[in-house]
């Protein structure tokens, strides 16, 4: 239990953090004047002073927050500014004010990135090596043996068993060229997937074994870029799925989030890294979500704003922070009630 909420802590607040501090970075260059940057919620219990911006750390570790003048009240009514101020977040250029907005879930996407490249440039990169052959199947037909290794797909480089599966399972009746290393040696073999009745999806008929070893750096980042582009894809394709009912949502709120970190951070460090990435992207993407008090929701009203040539009304505004509570709430009911039957679940 002392496990998972620890972790949880520290996970949630790396988010936090490097998400703000996006804003904080761009603000800061932009010349928008930041009231404050503080890690946690509550009452501080450290504080200093560096310019006009306080830094601080909070009682309660779960989150963080940036304060811009002329778009969040100071603590103090002395630091506030006039609202003709140049350094007032709402007297700076549209695109500028979009580009504040928008770094926070950047900072996300590449936190994601550092993560996964550090994980990979330790752990090395995954390898496809065919551990048995169905006797008739393509793979056998085509030249495969058991022991090679896959390194390219129609002239695509391969790495994990998921990028084999994908690059054959949609290739079903097509002839595909696989290259593949067997005893030092390039070897391509020409294989035609059969299709299988039940999915479409196509087969060669072979066991696969990923295996990971050592890859120099420069290949380690640019698989790190591979990979958080294919999850963000996918993360997105799920994401237009559900909305468009073609797909069941399937969420976790802050039990079932709290408990996968928990239940990851049993099995090693660098699982807990690699989950820490994962959340990066997932959320990252959530904040760019249109819902008015999320970041995506800023940029749409930056964006009617640009459109009309003039800002919200207080009241426009303040409806449209209501109706994103409303829906953050139900959304957030939504994922806390299948949280708990999860759980209840797994009890029974």
């Amino acid at each position: 239990m002392l496990l998972t909420i620890v972790s949880f802590i520290i996970v949630f607040s790396l988010f936090a953090f490097v998400h703000e501090f996006g804003h904080f970075i761009v603000g800061k260059l932009s010349g928008i004047k930041v009231l404050e940057f503080s890690l946690g919620f509550g009452p501080r219990f450290f504080r200093f002073q560096r310019g006009s911006t306080v830094y601080s750390l909070r009682l309660l570790p779960l989150g963080a927050f940036v304060k811009f003048a002329g778009l969040d009240r100071p603590e103090d009514p002395a630091e506030d500014i006039r609202d003709d101020d140049p350094a007032s977040f709402r007297n700076k250029p549209i695109l500028t004010r979009i580009a504040t907005v928008f770094a926070g879930p950047f900072m996300n996407f590449v936190a994601a990135l550092v993560i996964l490249g550090l994980i990979f440039s330790v752990n090395g990169l995954p390898t496809t090596e065919v551990q048995s052959i169905n006797p008739g199947s393509p793979a056998e037909r085509g030249g495969m043996l058991a022991g090679d290794r896959i390194v390219e797909i129609a002239g695509a480089r391969v790495r994990s068993v998921n990028d084999v599966r994908e690059r054959v399972m949609t290739s079903a009746g097509k002839e595909i060229a696989i290259t593949v290393e067997r005893d030092g040696q390039r070897i391509s073999c020409l294989v035609i997937p059969e299709k299988d009745p039940a999915t479409g999806n196509g087969l060669i008929g072979v066991t696969l074994k990923e295996t990971w070893e050592a890859a120099p750096l420069k290949e380690s980042i640019a698989y790190s870029w591979d990979f958080t582009r294919k999850v963000t894809v996918g993360l997105v394709q799920t994401l237009y799925q559900i909305v468009s009912g073609r797909a069941r949502p399937e969420v976790a709120g802050p039990l079932g989030i709290a408990q996968m970190v928990g239940q990851t951070a049993r099995l090693g460090f660098i699982n807990l890294l690699f989950l820490t990435a994962l959340l990066n992207i997932n959320l990252g993407i959530l904040n760019l979500l249109p819902i008015p008090i999320l970041d995506g929701g800023w940029i749409l009203m930056l964006l009617v704003e640009a459109i009309r040539r003039k800002p919200l009304t207080e009241s426009q505004e303040a409806f449209a922070r209501l109706i994103g509570i409303a829906t953050l709430g139900l959304i957030f009911l939504f994922a806390t009630m299948s949280d708990i039957s999860r759980i209840t679940q797994r009890l029974m």
